[in-house]
């Protein structure tokens, strides 16, 4: 019934009841074990004691009955005898006994330790004297005598009320251990299920953003498990807000150069002028790269494999800058913003063409969209490409949130990660704000 207790599937608040149950039992099983392992110790004792004192006896009685002491010899509780006849009838017949016998006698017979916790139920037992007898022989006037040393065990031995005593002492003794027992594992197994039952309903919570838990005194796994669910819970987040964010951007991205492709046919139809119709056609080639630049970008994304293992090196130019500066000079006209480009080392980097378009486009168009009027400065070094304007910088929210500062910066995070670049954004004084892409060092 034990072993189905604790094989039944349960829950984890079911646990300290079932490991109490199964301790108290166990507990139960010692403490029995120990009280009767006591108890016949305890008389095995009381018996070698006895016997020990008949013998250290036996020499003085021999002594005093070589100088002429009279039958019965009393020495404290113990009567010696040589005489068998002289012996009282109630202790029954003992020169059965061999010589050198030391042992408690009930009813003419060797007592045995089970005596003393199953006494017989006849009554010549019942009337019968319990004693400690000691047989030997000594040298008395040239003849040999038997010696006899006979202690009643009621004058030696603990009294059946004084063993009752004894008995209820140690049977309160081990309830009480075995209360105290029984609450202190309740206690660490509820300190120790605690942490996992908080886990659990926090996992059940509906409340996605809810920071996972345990208590302080909780073991430093649990800290642990805590901490790995807070990760997993933050990077699962991130996921969805890349996702989000990918959704969007790929709508945005892809809708406005569908727009001027759509725009530039229907225009094709209002007019045959050669001139006119090279325009158009310019347009949506132009219109047309643009879509592939990014669906090449956002497959890049997609991807699982690993981009910096599977990406050759090459080193970037200055025209590849200014050609993704081109396509926003537009934007920036409309806001009075000068676009400058500060080449001034080419750095080897991985992103191929349509990737790093994505990025830069999206961080100098974040960079437009924040800034009224003035300048932006697209630096180039071995190291770094870093993007500075004279806009109104990051908000107090921005600085603990990319998405705040522009759509595509949740992708530009995710490029980034994925060629093992870092993106960072920071205000500079007075105005401004500063946004860096840095390259790993195998790419400087």
């Amino acid at each position: 019934m034990l072993d189905s207790l604790l094989n039944r599937v349960s829950t984890a608040s079911s646990l300290p009841h079932k490991l109490m149950w199964y301790f108290s039992s166990l507990a139960i099983i010692i403490g029995l074990t120990i009280y009767l392992s006591m108890f016949g110790l305890m008389q095995w004792i009381e018996d070698a004691v006895n016997q020990q004192e008949l013998e250290t006896t036996a020499p003085y009685a021999i002594a005093s009955f070589q100088d002429g002491a009279e039958q019965p010899l009393n020495i404290l509780h113990t009567q010696a005898f040589y005489s068998p006849e002289l012996i009282p009838k109630k202790y029954g017949n003992l020169e059965k006994f061999p010589v050198g016998f030391k042992g408690e006698v009930t009813n003419s017979e060797a007592s045995e330790l089970l005596h003393e916790w199953i006494p017989s139920s006849s009554n010549q037992a019942t009337l019968s004297e319990e004693v400690f007898l000691y047989r030997g022989e000594f040298i008395l006037n040239g003849e040999l005598k038997p010696l006899f040393l006979i202690t009643p065990a009621e004058n030696v031995e603990l009294s059946d009320r004084e063993w009752n005593v004894i008995r209820l002492f140690v049977l309160c003794f081990i309830g009480v251990l075995f209360i105290l027992f029984g609450f202190v594992i309740h206690k660490l197994s509820c300190r120790l299920v605690k942490p996992v039952e908080q886990l659990s309903e926090q996992l059940k919570s509906p409340e996605s953003s809810k920071v996972f838990t345990v208590p302080e005194q909780s073991a430093a796994e649990f800290a642990e498990l805590a901490n790995s669910l807070n990760d997993y819970r933050q990077q699962n987040e991130m996921m969805i807000k890349q996702e989000q964010a990918f959704a969007r951007y790929a709508s945005h991205e892809l809708r406005t150069p569908l727009t001027v492709i759509s725009g530039a046919a229907k225009l094709q139809e209002q007019n045959n002028a050669a001139e006119f119709q090279a325009r158009q056609r310019s347009r949506i080639q132009r219109a047309a790269l643009d879509m592939q630049h990014t669906i090449d970008a956002l497959l890049n994304l997609v991807k699982q494999e690993n981009a910096t293992s599977s990406t050759q090196l090459r080193s970037l130019q200055q025209a590849e800058i200014e050609s993704i500066t081109q396509p926003l000079q537009a934007l920036a006209n409309s806001k009075e913003i000068k676009l400058s480009v500060d080449f001034k080392q080419a750095p080897v980097i991985k992103p191929t063409p349509a990737v790093l378009r994505m990025l830069l486009g999206n961080v100098i168009s974040n960079a437009i969209n924040a800034s009224d009027s003035g300048e932006i400065t697209i630096s180039v070094n071995v190291d770094a490409i870093v993007i500075t304007d004279k806009g109104r910088g990051l908000s107090a929210s921005e600085h603990n949130n990319a998405n705040g500062h522009g759509l595509g910066l949740l992708i530009v995070d995710s490029l980034c990660q994925r060629y093992q670049w870092q993106f960072s954004l920071s205000n500079n004084q007075p105005t401004g704000c500063s946004a860096r892409l840095t390259f790993p060092q195998a790419e400087s």
